[in-house]
Formats: C-alpha cells, sequence, structure tokens
C-alpha cells in the first residue's frame, strides 16, 4: 500500500492499494494524487527506494525532495547490525565451534575412528590447543609408566605448555587423578590414568570455550548499547557501556561513528560535516549491507538534510504544503487492521475499511485488480 501523510497535521492524505512498489505503481497513485491536491507542493518527503522515486520524479519533476530521517538512521543502524552479527560469527562463534570440534575429533581418535587429527584451525588458542593434545598422545603412547610419567614432569616445565591458556585448569583437573582416586603410574593402573588424562584436556579446553561464551553474552549486550541513540540512554546504560568497550575497544570506532551520525541532526547546517566520516568504519571485510547503506546517506545526503532550510526560526516547523509519504503510525494501525481482518475478503470491503479506518480517500489500481481476478480463476 502506498499512502500520503500531511507533515504538519499528521493525518493521512489518501491512499492506494497497489500490487508491489514499482514506478508504475506509484506513478497511478501520484497522478490521482495530484488531481485531489491542486496547490502546489513545497516539499515531499520519501524513503530510500529509487521505485518510488522515479515515479515521483515523473508527475513532479520540480518539487524538492527530503530523504526521510528515520530511514536514514535505520538504514546505517541496519547496517551495523549486519556488521556486529558478521563480526560476532567470526570472532566469538567461529572460535566456539572450533573448540567443540576439537573435543569431537579427540574422543573419535581415542576410540580409534582416526590414526591423526587433521584441522585448519584459524584460532591461535584452538591450534596451541590441539599442538598440546598431539604431545600428550605422543608422550602417552609409551609402554612404559617410568617413561611417561618423567616425559610427562619433563613436558609441564616445557615453555609451550606453560604458555597454553588452559595449563591450569589441565593441572588442576591432573592432579586429581592422583589425590582423589590415589593412583600411581603402574601399567595396571594406565588403562584407567590415560583415558582420565585425556579427559583433564578436555575440561581445560571446555573451561576456554565456557569463556567464549560468557564473552559472546556480553558482547550482545554491548551491540545493544552501542546501537542506542545517545538522547535516549540512562546513567545506567552509559555506564554498561564503558564496561563493554573496555571488554571491546575496537568497537569504540563503531560508537564514535554512530554518535557523530545522530549529532549531525542536532546541529545548524552550516556546522554540519559531510557524511564521508561514515568510511572510517568500512574495511574490505565489512558486510555488504552496511557497505551499501554507507553509500546510499553519502549520495543522498543533500537530500537527507533539506529539511533544515526548510525549518522555521521560530515555529521548527516543515511547511504546511509539505507531503510525507512515510507514515509510521498509519502503517501501525494498517498492521493492526491487517491482525485482526474484521471480515475483510474482498478488495472493496478491504477499500472501505481502510478508508474508514484512516479518514482518507483509498482507491485500487488496476493491475493489483487484475492480479487478484487471475488467482481467483485457480481458486
Amino acid at each position: 500500500m502506498l499512502l500520503a501523510t500531511d507533515s504538519i497535521h499528521k493525518n493521512p492524505i489518501a491512499g492506494a492499494l497497489v500490487a508491489g512498489e514499482s514506478k508504475e505503481e506509484t506513478f497511478f497513485f501520484l497522478t490521482h494524487l495530484k488531481q485531489w491536491i491542486k496547490k502546489p507542493l513545497s516539499l515531499v518527503t520519501i524513503d530510500f527506494s529509487t521505485r518510488i522515486l522515479s515515479g515521483l520524479e515523473e508527475v513532479y519533476p520540480h518539487v524538492p525532495i527530503q530523504k526521510c530521517v528515520f530511514h536514514a538512521i535505520q538504514l546505517l543502524t541496519r547496517g551495523y547490525i549486519k556488521e556486529l552479527t558478521r563480526i560476532k560469527r567470526t570472532r566469538l562463534l567461529n572460535h566456539i565451534k572450533e573448540f567443540t570440534l576439537l573435543r569431537r575429533k579427540s574422543l573419535d581418535r581415542e576410540k580409534g575412528k582416526m590414526l591423526k587429527i587433521e584441522l585448519n584451525l584459524d584460532f591461535s588458542d584452538t591450534q596451541h590447543s590441539l599442538s598440546i593434545y598431539n604431545s600428550l598422545h605422543k608422550i602417552l603412547s609409551n609402554t612404559s609408566p617410568t617413561i611417561i610419567e618423567s616425559k610427562l614432569i619433563g613436558f609441564f616445565a616445557q615453555q609451550d605448555f606453560r604458555t597454553w591458556k588452559g595449563h591450569e585448569l589441565f593441572l588442576e583437573s591432573y592432579k586429581k587423578i592422583f589425590t582423589e582416586r590415589n593412583f600411581n603410574f603402574s601399567r595396571k593402573a594406565l588403562k584407567y590414568i590415560i583415558p582420565k588424562i585425556y579427559k583433564a584436556w578436555r575440561a581445560a579446553i571446555r573451561g576456554l570455550r565456557i569463556d567464549l561464551e560468557h564473552t559472546k553474552t556480553i558482547f550482545n549486550k554491548a551491540k545493544y548499547l552501542v546501537l542506542m541513540n545517545p538522547k535516549n540512554m540512562e546513567l545506567f546504560h552509559r555506564r554498561e557501556l564503558r564496561k563493554c568497550l573496555k571488554t571491546f575497544p575496537w568497537l569504540r570506532i563503531y560508537r564514535k561513528t554512530l554518535v557523530k551520525f545522530y549529532y549531525q541532526f542536532k546541529i545548524s547546517p552550516e556546522k554540519r560535516r559531510p557524511l564521508k566520516f561514515l568510511t572510517a568504519i568500512l574495511s574490505e571485510n565489512s558486510h555488504p549491507r552496511l557497505k551499501s547503506a554507507v553509500q546510499t546517506l553519502i549520495e543522498n545526503e543533500e537530500n537527507i538534510f533539506r529539511y533544515q532550510t526548510f525549518l522555521s526560526p521560530k515555529t521548527h516547523t516543515l511547511p504546511s504544503k509539505s507531503i510525507k509519504v512515510v507514515k509510521e503510525s498509519a502503517n501501525k494501525t494498517l498492521n493492526r487492521l491487517y491482525r485482526t481482518q474484521c471480515g475483510m475478503r474482498t478488495i472493496e470491503n478491504l477499500q472501505m475499511r481502510i478508508s474508514q479506518r484512516l479518514s482518507c480517500p483509498i482507491i485500487v489500481s488496476p493491475s493489483l485488480k487484475e492480479k487478484l481476478n487471475y488467482q481467483s480463476k485457480f481458486n
């Protein structure tokens, strides 16, 4: 559905039930709208749809166009969400999956399903954990209890083992084998000790994985706080955000850029900065949605801030002749009407109920009627 709204009085002017958002449907609706509104328009506000823009330019070729501020902010924040989700997946979720995969492969090896664990791991601590496992496996492959004990003592003193992040958790579980179970290195006890040493290694990587799970929880909170509008933040929001940025310092550039973007809507046109500063958050690996959002905002910068030239210094309102195509409150009304349905089984009934609810004329495009007639033949 296409809807035109008066920006000053906040009430819908007219609407059209269409088959889709296209140049032809927009042209059909605005042609009728032009017949109903005899006075010239001072400003038209639309979203970032190129199809609506092309239809609008044919009907109102000389009217100044304002790109909706709400959709400009929404465009950037949705790009942020995609980018932060990508970062979470590459830095945290894939990291957690590698530890899970490493645990499963170690069990398969001990069951004799494979001779060697061969994995292409991307993170240094998972690579180090696999190296520790291979060293343990080499030591525990000996048949002499004395040799195993002496080599384990020497291995635990090596720098490679001491720098492993899970060495403390491993040693804690390793010592319990002999203190709680009272085992000692003998041929009879080896069949009990060796599985428990492997189990101690798995307990260590499980601890590392749990730490990552906790970090992921903090990141989810940080993602929500980074996206918040500064004027909507309470003191506890700011306090939590500072804690999150200490944990993830590389998120500071994203937060700083977003705050600067919000600030551009509060200052005068003379002090406003070009939106090219948004490129600071982009890299080769950035999500395509974020790249597209930044490019779209930079290309439409003049239209996004056009409203500043129409603001009255006293009332801070747009002129009464301006028409706003996007109306979120009207969309909510339509969504509620759609959920309840209210017996809207025909296009005529739908047209009547929407017109009554929005208190404005509603027309139906010929292409929608043709589409419904075509579908009715097969039902």
